[in-house]
């Protein structure tokens, strides 16, 4: 037994002496310089690239089979400058080669610099042929014999003690746009890599592109079945920063799972909260000015999803902006037809906090100069309001629930919004309560027309109350009651004062209860009645109210302007008829509404103004007009005129039927005795 352990032990001192005997004297046996040019010939076979190696190439043998590589070119297209290397080095196990499994030491790469350039023809210098291979005849003309099946080759296996990569530098140069980009300052490091188990990776690069300076980073921890194929990511970060002092970072962060076959990627994924506006001011892209200062200060993402590469499927859409928060679920059947579905439900949204704010210097567009498209184009500082290109390659079906909607000034609770989008034709349904009442609104968008977006849009009003509705139409405030309402209108165009002058369609309501808060139609009428007479009012607390049990009406609208000559409204001592126009354009009103006393005066009258039968059923005309924000009403004097030979009339009327009824009365009741 001594003999036995005694030969063995001498067997692994004569094999391990003899390792290092070739690894020390191998290097200086088998110099790798030799290879230089064969090297070069081989790498100009395969890819048609010109590589020198300026630098000594070194190795070692036993137990780690390992090559360094220092100071080599690699020229492009034309002789072009492509690559440069300053070192690189690579070990590997020489014992686990044989079961193909690769054990490497630190895999390090140093000052590797890629210089790409694309010509104005716009070919890059990369972009290299291989030499056609010479073909070798076989001896005697035969045919060569075929090779024999192999087995299904082993799997390998890798074990990478880390890989480290330094001074990374890639530039690319486009004379066709005539941009250029950079990236420098790049690295990759890595853990332990090795198979079905987790190791680390950070990769960071500072990138220069036009205008735009920013620091990335990649990191994560990954692990990878090879056999399977098989990819885990988990706390995956990929970020985003301005080169600027405070930069603002833009994260996508999350988890993510990869199975080659079936195809198939799933995880979550989401975008770290921050400053938007920030951030689009450090990148210098100029955002318009906004109602709210604090908007776009806060945004958030979140999503769980799952893809195979034709179809994609989100079963939680979380977005946080501002105080906003929307959630729900998003899913595309075809990705290669575009078509989604989507259901969300969300809080509070004031879209107006997004808009610029209200001015009193907007200029008008000019609706008479078009463009060259043959669009309509305004001359002030309008923008355009449509967004086409995006709404006509929609295809989609979706709902969305909020607690409140604020748009221009409306506030819709709790709607409900339903839209359909296909070819160029979209169509949007709302059911929502309204200031104290409902409203049930299809509008239809049609964008086929590039540059003439149509509109349309029904609506159904139920018990809508005017004195809540004033606070978004301060118009209104002269007003009280209840509204129900009928619309139908269409438009057309890309600018809201556009759109204004090109809006048509019918409008019918109805306002029960109803208050005239700013005018006081009875000191109207006694004025009236009172300048007739050639009297003065002694009274003065009049009051500036007028209550009315009914009012109701159409407008026709045709380019911007409603007429209505049908205005019916029943007052307490008093019928009320209207007609005039509103000019939605301009912001003017021209409106007139003539009173008809029902009795013999007008209820808490002054005595200038008590009538008799003869003042009964005259209608009394009473004008409001001017600017929409600075009305002004009283008498209609021209119309007053016509009321006065109306009376004259009347009285002369009474005075002949009093000079026959006397002697027709005496001779009926002859008649009846």
């Amino acid at each position: 037994m001594n003999r036995i352990l005694k030969f063995i032990a001498v067997l692994l001192a004569a094999v391990i002496l003899l390792g290092v005997i070739g690894a020390a004297l191998l290097p200086r046996v088998i110099d790798p310089n030799q290879y230089r040019d064969e090297i070069t010939r081989l790498v100009y076979e395969q890819s048609g690239l010109k590589v020198s190696i300026n630098g000594p190439i070194d190795w070692s043998i036993f137990p780690w089979v390992g090559l360094s590589l220092k100071d080599v070119s690699v020229a492009g297209a034309n002789n072009s400058h492509l690559a440069q290397l300053g070192s690189a080095g690579v070990s590997v196990k020489l014992i686990p080669l044989i079961s193909k499994r690769i054990e490497m030491q630190t895999l390090e790469l140093t000052g590797l610099e890629l210089t790409l350039v694309k010509n104005t023809k716009g070919k890059g210098n990369w972009q290299v042929s291989a030499p056609k291979p010479t073909e070798q005849p076989t001896p005697g003309g035969q045919e060569p014999s075929p090779t024999p099946e192999s087995e299904p080759a082993s799997p390998v296996r890798l074990d990478i003690a880390s890989v480290n990569v330094s001074g990374l530098l890639i530039s690319y140069e486009d004379h066709v746009s005539g941009q250029k980009y950079i990236i420098d300052q790049a690295s990759l490091t890595t853990g332990a890599i090795r198979n079905q188990q987790p190791f680390d990776f950070q990769l960071t690069a500072h990138i220069t592109i036009p205008d735009m300076v920013v620091n990335s980073l990649i990191s994560g921890k990954m692990t990878f079945n090879l056999e399977a194929g098989h990819y885990d990511i988990q706390d995956l970060k990929v970020s985003a920063t301005p080169d600027v002092e405070k930069g603002e970072s833009l994260s996508i962060v999350g988890n993510v799972q990869y199975q080659q076959t079936p195809m198939l990627v799933k995880g979550n994924l989401g975008v770290a909260e921050f400053n938007l506006a920030n951030l689009l001011n450090q990148i210098k892209v100029q955002l318009p000015p906004m109602a709210d200062p604090k908007a776009l200060n806060r945004l958030s993402f979140d999503s769980h999803f799952s893809t195979n590469g034709e179809s994609l499927s989100a079963d939680k859409l979380q977005l946080q902006l501002d105080s906003f928060t929307l959630d729900g679920n998003f899913r595309m059947n075809s990705i290669d037809r575009g078509d989604m579905q989507f259901s969300f439900t969300g809080n509070d949204l004031n879209l107006d906090n997004y808009l610029p704010p209200v001015t009193d210097n907007t200029e008008a567009p000019d609706e008479e100069q078009p463009n060259q498209s043959g669009s309509e184009q305004p001359s002030g500082k309008e923008h355009p309001l449509i967004p086409e290109a995006m709404l006509r390659g929609l295809n989609l079906d979706g709902s969305m629930k909020l607690a409140s909607l604020t748009v221009a000034k409306f506030i819709f609770e709790q709607p409900s919004v339903s839209i359909k989008a296909a070819r160029g034709k979209q169509e949007v349904t709302i059911g929502s309560r309204f200031y104290q009442g409902t409203i049930d609104m299809t509008s239809n968008l049609d964008v086929r027309r590039s540059g003439k977006p149509k509109m349309a849009a029904s609506a159904e009003l139920k018990n809508i109350s005017l004195e809540a509705l004033s606070t978004a139409i301060p118009d209104l405030a002269s007003l009280k009651g209840d509204v129900n309402a009928g619309m139908k209108v269409h438009t057309q165009g890309q600018y809201a004062s556009v759109l204004t002058k090109n809006l048509n369609g019918n409008i019918e309501f109805k306002i029960d209860k109803g208050v005239f808060t700013d005018a006081n139609f009875d000191k109207m009428v006694c004025e009236g009645i009172a300048k007739v007479r050639k009297k003065e009012l002694s009274a003065t607390d009049w009051g500036s109210s007028t209550e009315f049990t009914d009012l109701s009406g159409s407008f026709v609208i045709k380019n911007g302007v409603a007429n209505n000559d049908n205005l019916i409204a029943a007052l307490a001592y008093m019928n009320l008829k209207g007609d005039g126009y509103v000019n939605l354009v301009d912001r003017q009103l021209d409106y007139r509404m003539g009173l008809n006393i029902r009795g013999e005066e007008a209820p808490d009258s002054d005595p200038a103004c008590q009538i008799n039968k003869e003042y009964v059923n005259v209608t009394w005309p009473v004008r409001c007009h001017g600017d929409l924000g600075d009305l002004k009403c009283g008498v209609d004097v021209r119309r007053l005129t016509e009321t006065i030979a109306e009376i004259a009339e009347n009285r002369l009327k009474q005075k002949i039927e009093d000079k026959v009824q006397g002697p027709v009365k005496d001779l009926l009741k002859g008649f009846f005795k």
